[in-house]
């Protein structure tokens, strides 16, 4: 009941944003990178229906097709499948963090997202996230999943027809990757330790929502400038 007041809540402070899909997309891109250069560090990591390697090698494929959607609805593209870009740049996996979109000159750089905003340094202890052992890495990944599955469905609520198409079936994709992390850090854990890893990164969630409403002021003013500085440029020319 917690979680789905909080993430109504979110759903509400995020559409109040201006380019609130392009946020999504950056964020879901960021996920990518993260499931794919941890799917890189886990060889020979067993888990009981399969190695770990490859569930984060396919939950990697999936965030990035999330990516794509958000993509679409916004009117840039990544001309690459998921699968291409991994086998493409697998050698660079831990070098390459830029994302450039087709022809629109957008760009982002994917690297440093766990320390970029309030919010993530307090739910990351001010550590990157690459900086946990595998249990701690599941089950903040674990908490993570689990509540923007949810987060996704509030956003039902407050988007027009043709997002809400869309983000129904990543709402699923995310509910299934939490259920998959969740049994890999079972099995990798053990019961005990799963329960006191995932009570204390929920702990730090809640810590880190309460800086929330800093973050999106923060992403407001920001585009509140940037849409000002291109209007100037436009004057000028």
């Amino acid at each position: 009941m917690i979680d789905e007041l909080l993430t109504l809540l979110l759903a509400r402070i995020i559409t109040l944003l201006p380019n609130y899909l392009i946020l999504l997309k950056k964020l879901e891109i960021g996920v990518f990178f993260f499931c794919w250069r941890s799917h890189r560090q886990a060889k020979n990591l067993p888990t009981f229906y399969g190695s770990l390697e490859d569930k984060l090698k396919e939950q990697a494929i999936s965030e990035y097709s999330h990516a794509q959607i958000f993509c679409k609805l916004t009117g840039s593209t990544l001309n690459m499948t998921g699968a291409g870009l991994i086998s493409r740049e697998e050698k660079a996996a831990f070098d390459w963090g830029c994302v450039n979109w087709d022809t629109s000159g957008e760009s982002y750089q994917v690297d440093g997202m766990s320390t970029r905003y309030l919010s993530a340094k307090v739910f990351f202890g001010f550590r990157t996230a690459n900086s946990y052992g595998w249990c701690d890495r599941l089950a903040f990944m674990y908490v993570l999943e689990d509540f923007q599955a949810l987060f996704y469905k509030q956003l039902l609520y407050f988007v027009p027809p043709e997002v809400q198409e869309e983000l129904l079936p990543i709402a699923e994709d995310e509910l299934t990757h939490a259920i998959n992390i969740h049994a890999s850090l079972w099995y990798i854990a053990g019961v005990e330790r799963q329960q006191w890893l995932i009570f204390l990164w929920q702990v730090r969630k809640y810590s880190a929502l309460a800086c929330i409403p800093f973050d999106a002021l923060y992403l407001y003013l920001s585009s509140l400038f940037q849409s000002s500085k291109v209007k100037l440029i436009k004057l000028i020319n």
